[in-house]
């Protein structure tokens, strides 16, 4: 692929948060927004739809996913109207307003530490939390060679993003050959990009490389917590209380 972002891409997003909280301004320099912003992450969503669709079964890559450039008036008297970012997240649908599907982020703005690509499960809920830990101590060796992987380790150096426990999770044995793991708040991987190397001809093909190489990563995600089941999360809720 071509260069999809250029320095017009950072031209509005500068702009947009000095007009912030001008609702105005937006209507008048929506052309670029869309021609800068909507229409690049447009074609890079329809890239990776074209190439990885059917190594990611069920999670929805469409441009509908990218987010809207203005706040609702809520948020807006105290953010401001116009948002001086734009971000896409592309995951299974979500079926519980308590938790987040694992999926492949991108984000770009105005601040330095704005322009990212991400992978994996950020946040996760208390389910998905005792299904990792779960598969952890029974996988860990899958995980482990999956980090290990040589293209892996080229596109994602830093490997997991490291947010940890203060305290060892109860029930587990820090003597667990899956205690490395184990301390981990969640799961995922991210990357950060200057401005120069968002612009630059070798970024497109530099995410979607490195959004490929972490496919492997996100398939054991996906296949460790599954998507939310009411009637399977009451089972195992009643489970854990009879336990008591």
């Amino acid at each position: 692929m071509t260069s999809l972002f250029t320095r017009k891409t950072f031209q509005y997003f500068d702009l947009a948060k000095k007009n912030k909280f001008r609702k105005g301004w937006f209507e008048k320099n929506k052309d670029l927004y869309e021609g800068a912003v909507k229409e690049p992450m447009s074609l890079l969503i329809r890239e990776i739809d074209e190439r990885f669709a059917f190594k990611l079964p069920g999670i929805v890559i469409s441009p509908r996913k990218i987010s809207r450039p203005l706040r609702p008036l809520a948020k807006a008297k105290e953010h401001g109207y116009v948002k001086a970012g734009a971000m896409f997240f592309l995951s299974e649908k979500t079926t519980s307003q308590f938790e987040w599907n694992p999926g492949l982020y991108l984000h770009l703005g105005d601040e330095k530490e704005d322009n990212i690509i991400g992978m994996g499960l950020y946040m996760p809920s208390s389910r998905q939390i005792k299904r990792l830990r779960s598969a952890f101590v029974k996988d860990y060796k899958v995980l482990d060679r999956i980090l290990a992987d040589r293209k892996f380790k080229k596109y994602w150096k830093k490997s997991l993003a490291n947010e940890k426990y203060v305290r060892f999770p109860k029930d587990y044995s820090q003597d667990d050959p899956a205690a490395k793991y184990l301390w981990y708040k969640q799961l995922f991987v991210s990357r950060h990009f200057k401005r120069t190397e968002v612009t630059s001809k070798a970024f497109p093909e530099l995410v979607l490389n490195s959004f490929e190489a972490g496919i492997p990563l996100l398939a054991w995600i996906r296949d460790s917590v599954g998507i939310f089941n009411r009637r399977e999360y009451e089972r195992e809720k009643l489970e854990r209380m009879a336990e008591l």
